[in-house]
């Protein structure tokens, strides 16, 4: 399936004018791959990608040219030998332009101050945003890759759930839920996988330790894969054990919610809505307390980008959104629960991308 680099830029350029600018330099690597597909282990090198209301220049450290060459769609491509700006200064006098844009939320202070000094007589305008609202509807090619990603995630915790038993830790654990994914074929996680057992499974976001797994602990995993440059995200809770009244409780609570705020996905509905949802279930049980986080988030070349699902969120969800519907309810000293599926907004509702049992599994 073929990328259409050239309609992504120009999506960019119809933003151009609005915001008042001849050019942007963008220098936020997972833009600069959605825009040209330079990618690979040079993201995270000297790499800029300038745009006008016409041409695309990539300039890159020049030891990644050759790569740059095979791989990245731009009208030109230049590589440099110096730590400094000068050549995007002279690609930026070449454009003719004179009020320059750059992503001032991925700018340091010190790379702004020699970007002052070195674009003398061009006029520089901090732009915050422009191309990632772009990336927020997903082409079918997205789509694919987060599928791809997510059916890896689904693999992982079948495969994780035979080795989740009494004396495991949860580094343990993590380690072989990454290790499965990579030999899956993933290029990497989405993240630092999240394994919590017990009263620590009541911290949202848990580092895996070494404790150890117990019996009447809950357990909770969360966890994605990459495949292409594009994020999976997933989280099940398992008990270890017979399941106790409260584990029940809880557990059929999030679901609940869960399940009801997955239900109403759909164009035109607004992020408040769908969190609305799933926290006004859960409040009316006695828990609204316990639901601490965003109802969602989308997921794309980040793990966490917009849309946000959450209480004060008043974005319209669109056909080829992506976005995680994970609520979940936490009590200290005793554990938590939440339960996330990946979800495509589609033309008349939606489609799930994660499919693992969402059953309270009792290992």
């Amino acid at each position: 399936m073929k990328i259409n680099y050239r309609g992504r830029l120009e999506k960019l350029r119809e933003r151009l004018k609005p915001a008042e600018i001849d050019a942007l330099i963008i220098s936020e690597p997972h833009n600069i791959f959605y825009l040209s597909g330079c990618s690979g282990g040079f993201t995270g090198a000297k790499v800029r990608l300038i745009v006008d209301a016409g041409k695309s220049t990539l300039v890159i450290d020049h030891r990644y040219f050759d790569e740059a060459l095979e791989v990245a769609v731009a009208d030109r491509i230049i590589g440099w030998k110096t730590p400094s700006f000068s050549e995007v200064v002279n690609v930026v006098k070449d454009y003719g332009a004179v009020r320059v844009g750059f992503e001032s939320a991925h700018v340091t202070v010190k790379q702004y101050e020699r970007m002052v000094k070195e674009f003398d007589g061009i006029q520089l305008v901090g732009i915050p945003g422009l191309a990632e609202p772009i990336r927020e509807i997903k082409d079918n090619y997205e789509i694919q890759k987060i599928g791809e990603a997510a059916a890896i995630g689904d693999a992982a915790f079948e495969h994780i759930i035979k080795y989740i038993k009494p004396g495991v830790s949860e580094r343990e654990l993590a380690i072989e839920i990454e290790f499965f994914m990579r030999r899956r074929g993933a290029e990497k996680a989405s993240f630092d996988t999240i394994i919590a057992s017990g009263s620590h499974s009541a911290v949202p976001h848990a580092t895996p330790s070494a404790k150890k797994v117990g019996v009447g602990d809950f357990v909770k995993l969360d966890f994605g894969a990459v495949v292409g440059g594009y994020h999976s995200d997933m989280t099940r809770t398992v008990v270890v054990g017979r399941a106790s009244q409260k584990h029940r409780e809880i557990y059929a609570k999030v679901k609940e919610a869960q399940e009801a705020a997955l239900g109403a996905v759909a164009p035109g509905k607004i992020g408040k809505e769908l969190d609305n949802i799933a926290r006004d279930i859960i409040s009316d049980a006695g828990y609204g307390k316990n639901f601490v986080h965003n109802l969602g988030h989308g997921v794309g070349l980040n793990v966490h980008e917009s849309p946000i699902l959450s209480v004060d969120s008043e974005t319209e969800l669109k056909k080829g959104m992506v976005v995680t519907v994970e609520p979940g309810i936490y009590i200290s000293g005793f554990g938590g629960v939440r339960i996330e599926d990946l979800v495509v907004v589609t033309e008349t509702g939606h489609r799930v991308l994660t499919h693992s049992t969402k059953d309270l599994l009792e290992l």
